[in-house]
């Protein structure tokens, strides 16, 4: 199945795998992942369609090759599996709530997607980047989830907790964790907690004892975050369609 736009085509690939065809379903009538390819499609000017595969066999990753953003089914359900193996998603009684587990899992898709939006970007235009383009990705889409979505530092703190638990499963680190090309997994945890704490301070003072940031850190992270969107989207701006504002929330 395939959905097109003017700059973004939307795949969903056929699966056979019957533990998979529940979470493909998801996907296509999921509002929250609509909402961000409308925010991609719109908001966004691509030389050309950016397409977004779903049901790839590699990823989640960008192929500057071919201009696509690849999602695999088996990461939703990798997603899925950690998040329900400490009972994330369970109501305040501590009861399993289906519906608390497929949002976090959107919201990380969502997250993921942003992410891999900010590779094409930097691809497709040749944008500078100082420091690590990874990290400048996670920036990119925590950005673009809090500044365009209501609630959407939820969508980012979702993120940031399977960065947690992807980090906590690693008993030992080897040299290569020390160059890869992404940040430590509990260093992107922090780093995103940072900016959601500095996008509203008030809102998410709790985020200050769950992270142990000082009250120093605390104080860098509003201005860091101010300074990361400013600087994003004045780098974006000219690749930017000038109908929607940052101000309106996507859904």
């Amino acid at each position: 199945m395939s959905i097109a736009a003017d700059n973004v085509i939307v795949r969903y690939l056929p699966t056979n795998d019957i533990t998979l065809q529940p979470i493909a379903k998801k996907l296509q009538s999921d509002s929250s992942i609509q909402d961000a390819i409308t925010l991609m499609n719109e908001e966004f000017i691509f030389l050309q369609p950016l397409t977004i595969v779903f049901g790839a066999n590699d990823g989640p990753l960008y192929d500057p090759t071919r201009n696509d953003i690849l999602i695999p089914y088996t990461f939703l359900d990798e997603v899925e599996q950690r998040f329900n193996a400490v009972n994330y998603a369970d109501d305040n009684q501590g009861n399993a709530n289906p519906e608390n587990l497929v949002q976090v899992v959107m919201d990380v898709v969502i997250h993921t997607l942003f992410h891999e939006l900010a590779h094409a970007l930097i691809a497709t235009y040749e944008l500078p980047i100082v420091g690590k383009e990874e990290d400048a990705a996670d920036n990119l889409a925590a950005v673009l989830s809090i500044e365009y979505f209501e609630n959407g530092a939820e969508i980012a703190i979702s993120a940031a907790d399977l960065f947690y638990l992807e980090g906590d499963e690693i008993t030992e680190f080897e040299e290569a964790d020390f160059w890869d090309e992404h940040s430590l997994d509990l260093q992107r945890y922090y780093a995103t907690l940072c900016h959601v704490y500095g996008s509203d301070e008030t809102q998410y003072a709790y985020l200050l004892e769950e992270t142990g940031f000082s009250d120093e850190r605390a104080e860098l992270c509003i201005g860091d975050y101010e300074r990361m969107t400013n600087n994003w989207l004045t780098l974006l701006d000219v690749y930017m369609s000038p109908e929607v504002d940052a101000t309106t929330p996507a859904k």
